[in-house]
């Protein structure tokens, strides 16, 4: 049985979800000219990565291996008491395609391929993620405002962007991925120097990509709508 991974923040709830990303909502945290706005929360939902993972993406780093579509993620040295991370090809979570992913990545692919996947966010030493999470966590305060008093207990306060990551952890577990494969997708822990070797071949990613379809991220937000269609 797979066992759970420890998560620094609590994840995000089914309730909590169903009105932090209920359409008019979710539209009114969208800004012209940022769409991170609109994937960076779906990116970590979806694969684990970590915000500074995910401003530090390239159009390129997004591309096809073997047939599938893959997310290649940079290693981190060991930062601020963190510990470092190992380069992976983590495998398209189907959410992400269809809300229009690799379309958007298409785009900037042929428009600006070396630059950042989302440059909105001007910041040094690859802070731009937490740029990002600290306007997130205005969204979601903001949102607990507007809210019925008797409501407001279904957000924690510990509730952060990182609590998207900790739910793709809940739902990896619950799918029966392995702690190991679990931690080989997140660049820690033991043995992931050669997971991450032997991601390059074709039966390991694919293997990876049937993990990544066993979990069941759509099931806790309320419908989702492709970018175009959320903002018509």
């Amino acid at each position: 049985m797979a066992k759970a991974v420890n998560t620094s923040m609590p994840p995000f709830t089914p309730e909590a979800l169903a009105l932090l990303f209920a359409r008019e909502n979710f539209r009114a945290f969208q800004k012209a000219g940022f769409l991170s706005h609109y994937w960076a929360p779906l990116i970590s939902v979806c694969s684990g990565t970590t915000r500074d993972e995910i401003f530090l993406l390239t159009a390129n780093d997004v591309r096809q291996r073997h047939g599938l579509w893959i997310m290649h993620v940079a290693a981190r040295a060991p930062w601020n008491g963190r510990p470092g991370t190992v380069a992976r090809d983590i495998p398209l979570h189907p959410m992400l395609s269809t809300l229009g992913f690799v379309e958007f990545v298409r785009q900037r692919q042929r428009t600006h391929p070396a630059e950042r996947l989302f440059p909105e966010y001007k910041a040094m030493q690859g802070q731009a993620g937490m740029l990002f999470s600290r306007v997130f966590t205005q969204w979601i305060n903001a949102t607990v405002r507007r809210l019925p008093a008797e409501q407001h207990d279904l957000f924690a306060a510990d509730f952060h962007f990182p609590s998207l990551r900790a739910l793709f952890t809940v739902e990896a577990v619950r799918s029966g991925m392995s702690d190991h494969l679990l931690r080989a997708l997140r660049g820690i822990g033991d043995g992931v120097h050669e997971f991450a070797e032997a991601a390059g071949d074709r039966a390991v990613l694919e293997k990876l990509a049937a993990e990544m379809e066993r979990v069941d991220i759509a099931s806790a937000f309320p419908p989702l709508y492709p970018y175009w269609e959320l903002m018509a």
